[in-house]
């Protein structure tokens, strides 16, 4: 009996997990083969796939926007390209969207020139710039535009910024730069005014995608619990230790990843931003501790803003940085205890 019901149980699995496989693939190709024009989906000529990748490669996070404007969250980078007037100029749409630049968020427009007189957006601008700047980086003229708390990014030269132009002009660096300058890390490319919506975000959409990895582990480890039962996995528990993984393997790794890519300095200012961001206050009090890592900081700064390429000092300077965070972390716990 006991037999029959773990050979059901185990056919339930089986079957659960071909259906998440299913769900994940349809979830991926939901879009594939009617990619509109001008979307981040489309890889073809008329797409800007490759400027939402180019953000992802620069140290951004792009992600894709598929909701009316009410759904926009605060601190988020809203990029509009081409947007559908239709869609744009919708009185409730152009609500939300004042609303949300006036409690101080930003957003990079690079509207399409036969329809750019056509937009509403540009009689706010005339009502309520506080401020603007002018900037001409090649052939592409980059408008700053404050108003009330945020701010508007206008880039011309729209084509440009498409796949089959991108790599022969200087869209890309003018649109990183304006990347840089608005100073958010979560890169929002809107789809919706490509036409491309979703229904109102649900749970599934609102936990986001960390959310959803844990939820489905935690699906997974429950089923493989009761077919197992409470029996460990893994190793067998008569091992009475953990054979230690190598001390600088991930320091490895990531410089062999690294040298691929030829990013070193780029790879050692992501650590450099999160060590200084998380010990910031650490670091202004007096002590021997500090002045060890203040002077290790500027030699990460020299090695940045040098452009350096030596995956040898790469590894040292974080390794260094590495046993430094554990010295601080260790001091907290004393003081903590």
């Amino acid at each position: 009996m006991a037999k029959k019901i773990k050979s059901i149980v185990r056919f339930i699995l089986i079957a659960f997990m071909i259906f998440l496989a299913a769900l994940v693939l349809y979830s991926v190709t939901l879009y594939r083969g009617n990619y509109p024009e001008y979307s981040t989906y489309n890889a073809g000529e008329y797409g800007i796939k490759a400027i939402y990748l180019l953000a992802g490669e620069m140290g951004f996070a792009p992600k894709r926007f598929h909701y009316p404007a009410k759904f926009l969250s605060d601190e988020a980078l809203i990029i509009a390209y081409r947007p559908d007037i239709t869609i744009f100029n919708k009185d409730e749409e152009q609500l939300n969207i004042k609303q949300w630049l006036l409690k101080g968020n930003t957003l990079i427009l690079i509207p399409d020139r036969e329809t750019v007189g056509s937009l509403w957006i540009f009689d706010m601008i005339s009502e309520m710039k506080d401020w603007h700047e002018v900037l001409n980086i090649g052939k592409i003229t980059v408008t700053w535009y404050g108003v009330g708390g945020g701010r508007i990014c206008v880039m011309d030269q729209e084509d440009y910024f498409l796949n089959v132009n991108l790599r022969d002009s200087d869209a890309g660096v003018a649109f990183i730069g304006a990347l840089d300058r608005a100073g958010v890390r979560e890169v929002y490319f809107n789809e919706y005014y490509h036409n491309i919506q979703k229904p109102a975000p649900g749970v599934w959409e609102l936990i986001g995608a960390a959310g959803q990895l844990v939820l489905i582990q935690l699906v997974l480890v429950l089923i493989l619990a009761v077919v197992r039962g409470w029996k460990p996995f893994g190793r067998d528990n008569r091992e009475n230790y953990w054979n230690k993984r190598p001390e600088n393997e991930l320091l490895l790794a990531l410089s062999n990843l690294s040298a691929r890519m030829r990013s070193y300095p780029l790879v050692l200012a992501n650590y450099y931003g999160y060590f200084r961001h998380r010990y910031g206050r650490f670091l202004s009090m007096p002590g021997p501790l500090q002045h060890r890592a203040v002077r290790t900081l500027a030699a990460c700064e020299r090695y940045i803003e040098g452009g350096y390429r030596n995956k040898k000092q790469l590894i040292n300077l974080m390794r260094d940085l590495d046993k430094i965070e554990e010295e601080i972390k260790k001091g907290m716990k004393k003081i903590w205890n």
